[in-house]
């Protein structure tokens, strides 16, 4: 069969990266034979992936999509529907395996795909290619004679190690490594993002990866992960990996042996990714940091153990004490930090969200962000609102479900939504200099982006707008640096 991959990008501050997802799928279908194209389009840039999908003229295209890009990817759909009318579709991701049958009724496709994908589709493209039923198809959702069917879901695969590297050759990967890269802080050419696990044992109740790929964690083998970073590094001139694995440091051993691999190959490749206050000591720290590690991202989320409680992320011990020992310990091996904070949460006072405050003043983080509590669907904390009236069940799925919002929230628990507003604003303020302007990489790429007054002052206009309706002065950055990544992607500019 020949097969078109669309994923429905949104622009959501500082994060522009390949569909890694996408690139799976393409990678396991070509492996079995099949042709393929990939777009990570912005639909607002739809005209001539439209015209390049009816040139390559496939028999199946296939749509992902997150929440916070629903209506964009309806509206994208219903285009190619329009151009190609007598195309087969179906969608999959993460909304679409936690909505099937909104999903499959609203936007009309064929069929869509629950959770992990990989053998799902080329199952389902074996059986369409020869003319036959999804019948007896695991993990496939459609209708048939007016009745919706659900096959039921399929094993997750447990050897990560048989699926090909992501198709990267598929698309234009020249836009995603331009600077300044994934890795905040560290601003170069050639960065990209790696997935070395799936699934995660962890129960937060605003997290929903487990509704793809499980509770229980499964890694790819060291010589796996590091033979992918040396085809990207022979092949693109890498310089830099961002580690998406929702934590990286969860088998400390695992972690050691891919360092010595690392320098036993002497890759010189600089890194960063995501772990846990309760999942990191000096010892693995020093090795990462010997073998590349630039940065490490925290959801530290709040400074009041009574809200990590209510949140997912108590532990045994004092908490917010791990947490000041964790950055503690990275400001001794100058291993730059990210750390994140969510408001808007069950039983939170002011009180909670002062200690928060507190705590983030505390331990220094190089890149500080505060978030609404966004309840996604999926996540144990939509399921909470709906419940108790604190989201409205008929808000569609659009842009406002993205947990950057700059303006109001989309639910109010203890706190009117204005005053989560209020309350936010003032929080992210006061660390815009520190976030922005203290490392001399930051402040290269943020001229970079005020270049951009020379070629699109309505994009500074319209952010000067918000700015003055949210007064939070960092919303003038992300709008910049969405901006910028079109250029890049659409202008060829960097």
């Amino acid at each position: 069969m020949r097969v078109t991959l669309v994923n429905a990008q949104v622009l959501d501050g500082n994060n522009v990266v390949p569909p890694l997802g996408l690139m799976y799928i393409a990678a396991v279908l070509e492996k079995a034979g099949h042709a393929v194209q990939i777009y990570d389009s912005d639909p607002e840039y739809q005209a001539s992936m439209i015209r390049e999908i009816k040139d390559f003229n496939p028999d199946l295209i296939g749509l992902s999509f997150l929440t916070v890009g629903y209506q964009r990817a309806l509206h994208l759909m219903q285009n190619l529907k329009k151009e190609l009318p007598n195309k087969m579709f179906c969608s999959g991701g993460v909304h679409t395996t936690v909505k099937p049958k909104e999903t499959l009724e609203e936007f009309g496709v064929d069929f869509i795909v629950i959770g992990e994908g990989e053998d799902t589709i080329v199952e389902a493209c074996d059986k369409l290619g020869k003319k036959e039923s999804l019948a007896g198809v695991k993990g496939v959702m459609y209708k048939e004679n007016g009745s919706i069917i659900d096959t039921g879901r399929r094993d997750m695969i447990q050897d990560l190690d048989t699926i090909p590297f992501p198709a990267r050759h598929l698309i234009d990967m020249t836009p995603y490594l331009k600077p300044p890269g994934i890795i905040r802080g560290y601003a170069t050419k050639n960065q990209t993002t790696i997935v070395t696990s799936r699934g995660c044992p962890f129960k937060c109740i605003y997290c929903g990866s487990h509704n793809i790929f499980g509770r229980k964690t499964r890694r790819r083998s060291v010589k796996n992960v590091v033979d992918e970073i040396e085809h990207l590094y022979k092949n693109y001139d890498m310089k830099g990996i961002y580690y998406c694995d929702d934590t990286f440091t969860l088998s400390p051993k695992w972690v050691k042996e891919y360092c010595e691999e690392l320098k036993r190959r002497n890759l010189n490749i600089k890194w960063g990714c995501q772990s846990r206050v309760d999942q990191t000591d000096m010892e693995l720290m020093k090795m990462m940091k010997a073998s590349g590690l630039v940065q490490l991202d925290f959801g530290v989320e709040s400074g009041s153990e009574k809200i990590l409680r209510v949140l997912g992320k108590g532990g045994a011990g004092d908490r917010t004490a791990q947490i000041k020992h964790s950055f503690k310990m990275c400001k001794e091996l100058d291993i730059r930090t990210l750390a994140t904070f969510i408001i808007g949460n069950p039983e939170e006072t002011k009180e909670d969200i002062e200690q928060s405050f507190q705590v983030a003043k505390d331990i220094e983080a190089d890149y500080t962000a505060f978030y609404f509590l966004t309840p996604y669907p999926g996540t144990d904390i939509y399921d909470m609102a709906i419940k108790n009236g604190w989201l409205d069940p008929t808000l569609p799925f659009s842009e406002i479900w993205a947990h950057r919002q700059p303006e109001l929230p989309l639910m109010a628990i203890t706190f009117k939504k204005e005053e989560l507003r209020d309350i936010r604003r003032k929080l992210q303020n006061a660390f815009f200099v520190k976030n922005y302007f203290t490392r001399k990489s930051n402040i290269s790429f943020y001229s970079i982006l005020f270049s951009i007054l020379f070629r699109h002052p309505k994009v500074f206009l319209d952010a000067i707008g918000k700015l003055i309706r949210t007064r939070r002065i960092d919303y003038i950055v992300e709008t910049l640096n969405a901006e910028y990544w079109r250029m890049k992607k659409y202008e060829g500019i960097g």
